[in-house]
């Protein structure tokens, strides 16, 4: 994983962490306004689980994670590196990334990793984005390598092929989610896998955003929405 931290100040003892998702840069989120009391800690690259960070001068951290950031999040929390949170929001995505009832159809993930090209990868972009009205983002998008994200990808793919021959195909996570946000028109991760994922979550608060896509941060400007 790679890891970006925003200081606010030096002696800021809160942080928003946030998971963001596959093949993203930080413009998908560079808009929201950081609190001036926390710092915010930017993780993308999920081709590793290795994140290595000294929460210590942190006494409240607040987990934002979108799309495979979720995933990301939840195999972290598995194995015990990630620390404490008071509150954790969860927006189009789940922990089964590639599942036929919780997260992308199988036959969908395998074909756009095996098919993935320069070309190909304008048109995920097009669907994340809603089409091409977020300009900005779908330029800022091009700065990864295909060849990197495909390795990203395919590392996911692989992972998640091992948990779906695993005894417990479908294993749980100490992370106790707060709200889960879903794009009612999502066109990645269909609106009724993540409906299905988030009930066996017990999740408190699902909310589904009408006419939303799978990018729904443009729907908001300041990083406490997302928990307020």
């Amino acid at each position: 994983m790679q890891k970006e931290l925003f200081r606010q100040s030096p002696d800021s003892d809160k942080l928003i962490l946030f998971f963001n998702g596959w093949a993203m840069t930080r413009e998908a989120v560079s808009h929201l306004a950081i609190p001036p009391e926390y710092d915010l800690l930017h993780v993308w690259d999920y081709r590793t689980d290795k994140l290595d960070v000294d929460w210590s001068p942190y006494r409240e951290i607040r987990l934002s994670a979108w799309s495979m950031g979720v995933w990301a999040a939840e195999r972290l929390a598995r194995e015990g590196k990630l620390p404490a949170v008071v509150s954790a929001v969860a927006i189009c995505g789940t922990g089964y990334p590639m599942d036929d009832a919780m997260g992308i159809p199988l036959d969908i993930f395998r074909g756009t990793l095996d098919g993935l090209t320069e070309e190909n990868r304008l048109r995920f972009n097009r669907r994340m984005c809603g089409g091409k009205s977020l300009k900005h983002l779908f330029e800022a998008l091009a700065a990864r390598e295909t060849d990197e994200i495909k390795a990203e990808l395919g590392r996911v793919c692989e992972e998640e092929e091992k948990r779906l021959k695993s005894v417990d195909p479908h294993p749980t996570a100490p992370l106790s989610w707060d709200k889960a946000l879903i794009g009612a028109k999502d066109r990645i991760i269909p609106a009724k896998n993540q409906q299905a994922f988030w009930q066996t979550r017990g999740c408190r608060d699902i909310e589904t955003v009408a006419e939303g896509d799978h990018y729904l941060f443009n729907r908001f400007t300041e990083w406490e929405q997302l928990w307020g």
